[in-house]
């Protein structure tokens, strides 16, 4: 059983139930289903939470993985995110969308990892399928050289826009997304994205990925 996995069977045991008051407000930002989950789980039934992080771990896991990149403590800090989870969802309202309140407890968790206190740098190696199979052996060196510059080239970020920065051009999400995740104004979202390429256009690593001159 992987850590990951574990992390959820424990999550059942480990939410206290709460006095969960009728809400006072609009429901319909919950989905009906996933609406009667969240207050069942924060009722103290374990098959309702397990059954919500089941539900988020795919998303969890491409978050993280976006922020962070490659990295051997992956597995304990998507468990991280479900303990949290665990801990928070007493506070969730649920005027705001289950998988929002999910996403900032992660973008948290990925906050403190990228603190060089918090990890010293020692990266997992790159997984051979970032490299073409068909592939020369001198061609895939050269595509792993490349793609370890560029894990380089985000270190080099801080941790407010790289989380920024990935959010947008990996994931695909709108700075007001990126915003609301985050507790930041889609401003101040716009600024770091605009920083952080800024910053990436200005190794050469990155420009010849993005076949930049």
């Amino acid at each position: 059983m992987s850590a990951r996995d574990d992390s959820i069977n424990h999550l059942a045991g480990v939410v206290r139930p709460t006095d969960v008051a009728s809400a006072s407000r609009d429901p319909l930002a919950l989905a009906g289903s996933e609406l009667d989950l969240v207050r069942r789980a924060k009722g103290g039934d374990g098959h309702a939470l397990r059954a919500l992080a089941e539900g988020e771990l795919p998303r969890v896991e491409r978050l993280l993985g976006r922020m962070l990149g490659p990295r051997p403590d992956f597995e304990d800090l998507v468990q991280n995110v479900f303990l949290e989870l665990c801990r928070a969802l007493p506070s969730f309202r649920e005027e705001s969308r289950f998988s929002t309140f999910v996403g900032g407890i992660t973008v948290r968790v990925a906050r403190r990892a990228l603190r060089p206190s918090a990890y010293q740098r020692r990266r997992a190696p790159m997984p051979l399928e970032l490299v073409g199979s068909e592939e020369s052996p001198e061609h895939a060196a050269s595509s792993r050289e490349r793609l370890e510059g560029l894990h380089r080239a985000l270190d080099a970020l801080t941790a407010k826009k790289r989380i920024a920065f990935t959010l947008w051009a990996l994931d695909g999400m709108s700075p007001e997304e990126i915003a609301e995740l985050t507790d930041s104004k889609p401003h101040t979202v716009r600024s770091r994205i605009y920083h952080a390429r800024h910053e990436l256009m200005a190794n050469p690593v990155v420009r010849s990925l993005l076949g930049e001159p």
